[in-house]
């Protein structure tokens, strides 16, 4: 892993040397620095944060929770071999002395009590790796969430009366590069698979509620009915956690990894979406995004049923269905909340926001192959 560095010159040396300076961390020369490990992390991160390439803070935080992890398992039984042999030696030249000089020297009791019976060390070691996860998780989500929000209230408020969307945004495709390239850097430390699931063909229309759920599929109705139906949905969305607790022992997988990126991500567009106003285009743009991620949510996270993860892909859907409940209160033209059918004028025909996500997929528009770019299965 490579960190970036800076050249400081020496007075009594003039070849510059390379290091990592922290900030607010000095001594006097002769004296030792007494400063403890823990500010001296706080400032490295601050200063990886604030001068570092992206890609080098989040390597750092991976490469430190692997740290903690290794010591968790490790470091009380080496600790405790290494007591065990010193202490086994003592008893030996305790029992030559007795033979000699009687009882004068007391034995040890040859390493029978443990350095850490209660398994302090390895606990503590074990927050240590989860609160370094969450942020790292916290840094990924970040990112993916700047890329999401991007020109919101632009294209919120576009009052083009005409015009429908013709894709998914390019900063939601930038979302999908964000967790891609984390389940990269993940599988290198935690292993396991880089996906949950290969993409499946686009559905059906047939299939569109069966996979995207009710909230996304549309429906009859309009303008009143549908801001009423949208509260009584909003009460049987599931609430989940979307920030990690300091005290929270995060699951060391892939799958609880990404999925917490994605409600980070998440969460700030619904944020974003709270502080927005949106015309017709605008929701129907919204929709548009909010198909393609449902599409390829499930790729990267699944539930587990029986675990801590039982939920991981449910509660990223969740947030979705929220991100368009308050996209749908806050739209000018109530009556395009329940309508799913866009008359395209140019090409006069009728379009939903699933055909054109699935044209998207299938002719590219001119990006390469998208879904090689943001999955691992094509």
């Amino acid at each position: 892993m490579l960190l970036e560095i800076h050249e400081e010159e020496n007075a009594e040396d003039t070849k510059p040397k390379k290091k990592i300076a922290l900030a607010g961390l000095e001594t006097d020369g002769e004296s030792n620095c007494q400063i403890q490990d823990g500010m001296i992390l706080s400032s490295l991160l601050v200063q990886l944060d604030e001068e570092a390439s992206d890609q080098a803070y989040s390597n750092f935080l991976l490469a430190l929770c692997e740290m903690c992890r290794l010591a968790e398992r490790n470091i009380a039984n080496t600790l405790n071999s290494s007591i065990q042999s010193a202490m086994e030696e003592d008893a030996r030249v305790a029992e030559s002395a007795n033979t000699l000089f009687g009882d004068t020297i007391n034995p040890h009791r040859k390493g029978k009590d443990g350095l850490d019976v209660e398994h302090i060390l390895s606990k503590r070691f074990q927050l240590a790796a989860s609160r370094v996860l969450s942020m790292y998780i916290l840094d990924r989500g970040a990112h993916a969430a700047a890329h999401l929000c991007t020109g919101m209230p632009r294209f919120a408020d576009a009052r083009d009366p005409y015009a429908i969307p013709t894709r998914p945004r390019e900063d939601v495709l930038r979302l999908f590069d964000v967790v891609k390239a984390s389940c990269e850097d993940l599988i290198s430390i935690v292993g396991g698979d880089l996906f949950a699931v290969a993409v499946p063909p686009f559905p059906d229309e047939i299939d569109y509620a069966n996979v995207f759920g009710d909230r996304l599929s549309g429906g009859s109705g309009g303008g009143t009915t549908s801001g009423l139906k949208m509260d009584v949905e909003r009460m049987f969305i599931e609430n989940i956690q979307v920030y990690p607790h300091a005290f929270d022992e995060l699951e060391f997988t892939r799958n609880s990894v990404i999925s917490g990126i994605l409600r980070v991500a998440l969460s700030a567009l619904v944020e974003s979406v709270r502080s927005s106003v949106f015309s017709s285009l605008g929701l129907r743009q919204m929709k548009v995004d909010a198909v393609f991620l449902r599409y390829l949510v499930p790729h990267y996270v699944k539930d587990v049923y029986g675990t801590p993860e039982a939920n991981a892909c449910t509660g990223v859907c969740n947030a979705i269905d929220d991100v368009m409940l308050n996209a749908g209160q806050r739209c000018v033209d109530p009556e395009v909340i329940g309508d799913d059918e866009y008359y395209d004028a140019e090409k006069d025909e009728i379009v939903t926001p699933f055909q054109l996500v699935q044209h998207f997929l299938v002719n590219n528009d001119g990006d390469g192959n998208v879904i090689e770019r943001i999955s691992f299965s094509y």
